[in-house]
């Protein structure tokens, strides 16, 4: 499983609210706010993902250091393996089970 931290990720980041200027799509919602939307958007999305289907994860996409906390916190129990891809290396962050 991909999980996407890009803001375009509509899933992960239902509830905030995003705009785009010149091109570029900007978190309007407050980090504080933001957190609680995205833990809880993640928590879901975990748990719609099948238990069969829950051994690797990578976290990709540009995002604020938070957002990759947040999402970590969440998969990092539910998933066997997971992966960090910055476009260019694909790092194992955690392995247990």
């Amino acid at each position: 499983m991909v999980v996407s931290l890009a803001l375009g990720n509509s899933s992960l980041y239902s509830g905030c609210k995003i705009s785009e200027v010149a091109g570029r799509l900007n978190l309007e919602t407050p980090v504080a706010e933001a957190i609680n939307i995205v833990g809880r958007n993640i928590a879901d999305i975990v748990a719609g993902t099948p238990a069969g289907d829950r051994v690797e994860v990578e976290l990709t996409g540009p995002m604020a250091v938070w957002a990759y906390l947040v999402v970590f916190h969440a998969v990092v129990h539910a998933f066997t393996s997971v992966w960090y891809n910055d476009g260019r290396n694909r790092v194992l962050i955690s392995r247990h089970g």
